[in-house]
C-alpha cells in the first residue's frame, strides 16, 4: 500500500511543478505553451539537473571533508549552500528562457 501512495504523492507532486513552472513563465511575460513542452522541460529539470547538481554538490563536500580537513558540519553545510543556490539559479534561468 505504501508504494501506491508514494507512485500517487510523486505523480501528483509533479503535475503541481508543472502548473507551477507554467505559472511563473505567464508571470514573467512569456507566452504560453503547450502542456506537453512544459512538461518535458519540468521532467528534464527534475530529473537530469537536480540530479547533476546533487552529485556534484556530494563530490564537493566529500572533497572538503577528505581533501581539505574542513569539519563534517562544515562540509555539509556548504555542499548544501552551494546545491541551493545552483539549482535556485537554474530553475530561475529555465522559467526566463523562451
Amino acid at each position: 500500500m505504501g508504494f501506491v501512495i508514494d507512485l500517487i504523492l510523486g505523480i501528483f507532486d509533479f503535475v503541481v511543478d508543472v502548473l507551477l513552472f507554467r505559472h511563473l513563465r505567464g508571470k514573467a511575460g512569456h507566452a504560453p505553451r503547450s502542456v506537453a513542452d512544459d512538461a518535458m522541460t519540468v521532467a528534464y529539470f527534475d530529473y537530469v539537473t537536480l540530479v547533476w547538481v546533487a552529485l556534484v554538490s556530494v563530490g564537493l563536500m566529500f572533497l572538503l571533508i577528505f581533501a581539505f580537513d574542513v569539519p563534517v558540519v562544515w562540509g555539509i553545510g556548504i555542499g548544501l549552500v552551494v546545491a541551493a543556490v545552483w539549482g535556485c539559479r537554474k530553475y530561475y534561468q529555465l522559467i526566463r528562457q523562451e
